[in-house]
């Protein structure tokens, strides 16, 4: 199977984008996170989402930064990145099984516009981040250790093969 397809036998495929801005940051959303329960577990995470029947990666990763950015004219990279993060849904018990995809944005303006209903309920934030910013906070970011995974990345150094994260 190419790196681009999703594995059917894997259960839905996500797509994760580290969207990069001309000015070398990284755009992260704050999301509530409500669980079943109602109980938020407030994070900060990549744009991204599932992928839909029969979209490549490169496909998701387009049409979720168009959803919840406006961008239009985003630049795509290599995919770098599998996870697998049974811990960011929390009560709701959800696997996801994510490739992480680099992404050049065209500018740091976000349009919140094409957000849908869940979005514009969950999304408390959306920032872009330095690695600085990245490695001062101590709030929860997906994944784990992002500041070290991406600071090769914004040099242009891309792994030879997909990278598998540690799961979460």
């Amino acid at each position: 199977m190419s790196s681009d397809a999703v594995d059917p036998s894997a259960g839905p495929g996500r797509v994760r984008v580290l969207l990069i801005s001309p000015g070398r940051r990284l755009l992260l959303i704050n999301y509530r996170n409500t669980g079943p329960t109602g109980a938020q577990r407030v994070c900060w995470t990549t744009a991204g989402g599932g992928c839909e029947a029969g979209e490549t990666l490169q496909q998701a990763a387009l049409r979720e930064i168009a959803e919840e950015t406006g961008m239009n004219g985003v630049r795509l990279g290599p995919v770098v990145w599998y996870g697998e993060d049974a811990h960011r849904s929390g009560d709701w018990k959800v696997l996801f099984r994510e490739h992480f995809i680099v992404a050049f944005a065209p500018t740091e303006h976000i349009d919140p516009s094409g957000w849908s209903e869940h979005e514009r309920r969950e999304i408390l934030e959306t920032r872009w981040w330095t690695l600085d910013d990245l490695r001062a906070t101590d709030e929860v970011v997906y994944p784990f250790g992002l500041a070290d995974l991406l600071e090769p990345l914004l040099c242009g150094r891309y792994p030879s093969e997909i990278v598998t994260l540690p799961a979460i």
